[in-house]
Formats: structure tokens, C-alpha cells, sequence
């Protein structure tokens, strides 16, 4: 049986703006331009036929949520499985000191390949895209499993999301704010594919 997932990144936060590495300890809100940006995605995923929607803990994804309900009026269930990734000792520097920190880290981070997936921040319980992929596709496993909906809406982060679509074979996709991407699982092969960017 094949069901759609969309996942979407949360709306812009004030640390997203100032060009702040967020993560998982960093539970930052949507300013002013995210809450914005999550009613025109409640727009966008409106004639979708998403049926329940799946949200990440922190703040910001859940705000994009609610926000986004307003236009679905759909369940919202919370999902700690979907967090961002945690960026050790990145998190809560800006991009130019990480760069300058951990020069041959940075770009491996940002943008997973098979060949440098495996690459992390120092820090405690800082995870790799590879493990962050892992993560996030046995969650939407988990996900297709127990719940009976057909069309999923999945509320997450950009580095979850550069992980997923890194395990799937496309590697470097832009993933701004609020950006959707289609998902497609089959349970019965346990195939997971990604369709396009919306």
C-alpha cells in the first residue's frame, strides 16, 4: 500500500535570519516573516489532501503546525522522532564561526553525500546525517504503520529533511523555509522514494 508523506520545513526564526546554526537544543520561535511564510504554506497544502499532520517537539515546527492548521483543520499528533538534528557544538554559532571552527565538517553537514554522511560536530549526542536518516525513516515507517491515513503531513526541520532526501538519492537540494517535499512509501516492498520538491 502506497502512502504519500509532504514533509515541510517550519517558518523562519529570528536565529534563521541572523544566520544562527539552530538544532536540536535551540527550541527558537517563528518571527513575524516565519508565521507568515507558514500561513502561505497552509495555502499551498491545502488541495493536497493531507489528512493528519505529524510535528516535530520543538517550538517552531510546532508553531508552522498550528499555523498551517488553520487552513487543513486536520489531527496534529507530535512526534519526537521528527526533531532537528543535533549539531553538538555547532549549535548556536553563527555560520561564519562554524565555518571557520570545523572548515572540513561544515559542507559535509550541509550537504550529505554517501561519502561524507557519516561526518558530525564534536559534541555530546551530536548526530550525523546518516544517523539522522536513519532516524527519520524507520519514524515514518513507524508512522505508515500505525496510522491509517493515506496522504501524511510531516512538520520537521532542513537538516532532518537534507538527511531523508540524502538517504533517497538526492543530494544538495536548496531547502529554504517553509519549502514541501513529496514523499512516496510503499510498506508492502518497504520502499521509500522522493517524488519532487513542491
Amino acid at each position: 500500500m502506497k502512502k504519500i508523506f509532504y514533509l515541510f520545513r517550519h517558518g523562519e526564526t529570528n536565529l534563521n535570519a541572523e544566520g544562527i546554526w539552530q538544532g536540536a537544543r535551540i527550541n527558537s520561535a517563528l518571527n513575524e516573516v516565519g508565521k507568515t511564510q507558514a500561513a502561505e504554506l497552509g495555502k499551498k497544502l491545502l488541495p493536497l489532501g493531507i489528512e493528519v499532520i505529524y510535528s516535530s517537539t520543538l517550538r517552531r515546527a510546532m508553531q508552522t503546525t498550528s499555523i498551517v492548521n488553520d487552513k487543513l483543520d486536520v489531527p496534529s499528533i507530535l512526534c519526537g522522532g521528527l526533531i532537528e538534528c543535533n549539531f553538538g557544538k555547532a549549535e548556536g554559532k553563527t555560520y561564519e564561526e562554524v565555518r571557520r571552527l570545523y572548515p572540513e565538517t561544515v559542507n559535509a553537514v550541509l550537504y550529505p553525500t554517501p561519502a561524507t554522511w557519516d561526518a558530525r560536530f564534536p559534541g555530546l549526542y551530536s548526530e550525523s546525517k546518516h544517523e539522522v536518516y536513519t532516524r527519520v525513516r524507520n519514524t515514518l515507517e513507524f508512522i505508515a504503520a500505525k496510522d491509517n491515513s493515506m496522504v501524511i503531513g510531516i512538520s520537521t526541520h532542513g537538516g532532518v529533511m537534507s538527511a531523508l532526501l540524502a538517504g533517497l538519492g538526492d543530494y544538495g537540494t536548496e531547502l529554504p523555509n517553509c519549502c514541501v517535499a513529496q514523499i512516496e512509501y510503499d510498506d508492502i516492498s518497504n520502499r521509500m522514494s522522493f517524488v519532487k520538491m513542491l
